[in-house]
């Protein structure tokens, strides 16, 4: 009886919208926008990533609660990006799976495969891949999905009152967000071509978006499940650019 109260309590949890975070639904949009204008001139590098899409975004949540009055301890503020101790651990057991599946998916999908494959046959994977999903963990992994899911998604989700809603518009934005690299980075096979660049960042940013979205909300808002997903999904590219002295790869 105690757990099927738990449950509903739970739910109503993640279905009522909270007024404090809904109110700063147009505050994450705006930042948004600015730090889309700052990309298309200046694009920074992954630990850079940590003062853009983690600090700062904290910085204004407390700022806005501050301001309002609201409840601004660090627990309660990190509560509404989704880092909450009593959720840590939902969906990791099912996370890992999706994560290594899209994993391999995109291995047969790269432009790069043989390069990855020649690491694979060659056993570098063994100690590469470890390293890249370690090194994804406390990058790109963590601070997109902090910034996305954690900052956007949530607050949509609360100013819509919509968990499809939410997933959509957030992933549609981070889609847009790779936009700047796919054009400006030499590395990649759209760069200067700005057509190319919107549909390759869109065709591959929207439909992960949309998967780690789901899995955002599949786990009450479990940042650590999508954050594994990301990182495993970067790892086998991520591996490429692993380099030790002169000796590469």
């Amino acid at each position: 009886m105690k757990m099927n109260e738990s449950l509903v309590q739970d739910s109503e949890r993640t279905l009522t919208p909270d007024p404090i975070v809904r109110n700063e639904a147009l505050w994450a949009l705006a930042y948004f926008a600015v730090y889309m204008f700052y990309l298309v001139h200046s694009l920074e590098g992954e630990f850079l990533h940590w003062i853009s899409l983690v600090t700062i975004p904290i910085a204004c949540v407390y700022i806005r609660r501050s301001i309002s009055s609201s409840p601004h301890r660090i627990r309660e503020i990190l509560n509404s990006f989704g880092i909450d101790r009593s959720t840590l651990r939902n969906g990791l057991g099912w996370a890992a799976p999706i994560g290594l599946l899209l994993c391999g998916l995109q291995f047969f999908l790269s432009r790069n495969s043989d390069r990855i494959l020649e690491l694979i046959l060659s056993g570098k994977a063994l100690y590469l891949f470890p390293l890249s999903l370690l090194l994804m963990l406390f990058l790109a992994g963590s601070t997109e999905e902090f910034f996305f899911r954690g900052f956007l998604q949530t607050r949509l989700q609360a100013l819509f009152s919509s968990k499809v809603v939410a997933v959509v518009i957030t992933s549609v934005l981070f889609g847009l967000y790779h936009v700047p690299y796919a054009y400006l980075n030499a590395r990649w096979p759209s760069h200067g071509d700005f057509t190319q660049a919107l549909w390759l960042a869109c065709a591959q940013g929207i439909p992960m978006g949309l998967i780690l979205g789901t899995v955002y909300v599949r786990t009450n808002n479990n940042l650590l499940a999508s954050i594994l997903i990301h990182s495993l999904v970067n790892s086998l590219p991520a591996m490429l650019s692993i380099k030790f002295g002169n000796a590469g790869t």
